[in-house]
C-alpha cells in the first residue's frame, strides 16, 4: 500500500468534508453520508468525497484547488513547527525542574512561539506525558 502525500490526502478529499463519526453525520453542506454511501463498496470508495470514491454521485462534492491545497499544508506545517518549539521548550523547563515519570509538576514560561503569552505545562508523575497551552489565542497547545 502506497502512503499519500499530505498534499495528496488533502486534494483527494472533497472540501466539505468533515468526518464519519456516527449515522447521522453529514458534511459542511448538509449532505448525511449515511444518504451517500455505497452498500456496496466498502472503504473510502464507497463514499463520493474523495477522489476514488464512485459510489453514489453527489452535486455538492467540491475538491480543493491546487492554491486551497497548498495553504492547507503550509498551515499544517506552520502548526507543526509551533508545536516543536513550544514543546521542546516546555520540555527544556521540565527537565530543569527535576519533572518526569515519578515526580511530575507544572510549570510556565514565557511563550517562545508567540512571545507575548505564557506557555503553561503540566508532567505527569504517572508516565511523564506532558500537557501544555499557551495563554495567547490559536498560539499552540498539546497532550501526550
Amino acid at each position: 500500500m502506497a502512503f499519500k502525500t499530505l498534499a495528496e490526502q488533502i486534494g483527494g478529499r472533497c472540501t466539505h468534508f468533515t468526518g464519519m463519526g456516527s449515522d447521522k453525520a453529514s458534511c459542511a453542506v448538509g449532505v448525511v453520508y449515511a444518504t451517500v454511501k455505497s452498500q456496496e463498496v466498502k472503504g473510502f470508495a464507497g463514499i463520493p468525497c474523495f477522489r476514488e470514491g464512485s459510489a453514489v454521485p453527489c452535486d455538492k462534492r467540491r475538491f480543493p484547488t491546487d492554491e486551497e491545497v497548498a495553504k492547507e499544508v503550509a498551515e499544517h506545517d506552520a502548526h507543526w513547527e509551533r508545536l516543536k518549539i513550544g514543546i521542546g521548550a516546555a520540555s527544556e523547563d521540565a527537565k530543569k525542574q527535576g519533572f518526569k515519570k515519578g515526580k511530575g509538576g507544572a510549570g510556565k514560561l514565557a511563550c517562545p512561539v508567540c512571545k507575548t503569552g505564557e506557555l503553561h505545562y503540566s508532567v505527569a508523575s504517572y508516565n511523564g506525558h506532558m500537557h501544555g497551552r499557551c495563554t495567547t489565542p490559536n498560539c499552540c497547545q498539546w497532550m501526550q
